[in-house]
């Protein structure tokens, strides 16, 4: 366990983290730990689709500056539908809460495979919860773990074609 010096420096670096979170997911889903593993996979998609808003969601105000203008460790946008326009700059939570988002991707961006990548990730991960690794996990469904882990599969196909072409479509 490093110092709070270590603690101090971290980087947020979001495609890092959803790597990382998508290769133990995976581990997990096949050694059959399915609600651990859909954690995971709710956390790898929150990041990935992070990484992926950051990177392409500029132009639409989305950065790692808050309310204000400062610096954060977290991602921020400038919500549209916001009803109070002192409250337009929002962060960005988890997966079921970036999710209205997510259509910042397309703006301008051909191609019905991101349309599902991102449809499919919206819809399968509306009801997951952070708060779920608490829960003895009687609530989900073995068809709906199944299809978190396919929509966090072409979650992270499309992080991998961004990484080696530089472009989201």
């Amino acid at each position: 366990m490093g110092d709070d010096t270590e603690q101090k420096n971290a980087q947020t670096d979001y495609a890092c983290a959803g790597d990382r979170h998508y290769e133990d997911a995976s581990f997990l889903h096949g050694d059959g730990r399915l609600l651990n593993a859909d954690h995971l996979f709710g956390l790898a998609v929150e990041c990935l689709m992070k990484a992926l808003l950051l990177r392409f969601g500029g132009s639409d105000g989305v950065s790692m500056r808050g309310r204000g203008g400062s610096d954060s460790d977290r991602l921020w946008w400038d919500d549209p539908n916001a009803s109070n326009p002192n409250k337009k700059r929002q962060p960005l939570g988890h997966i079921n809460e970036i999710r209205d988002a997510l259509p910042l991707l397309l703006s301008g961006r051909p191609g019905p495979d991101l349309q599902e990548a991102l449809t499919r990730v919206s819809d399968d991960f509306e009801e997951w919860r952070v708060d779920d690794r608490y829960a003895d996990g009687t609530h989900l469904a073995q068809p709906l773990l199944s299809r978190r882990q396919e929509a966090a599969a072409l979650a992270h196909e499309l992080h991998l074609h961004v990484q080696f072409t530089g472009k989201l479509s």
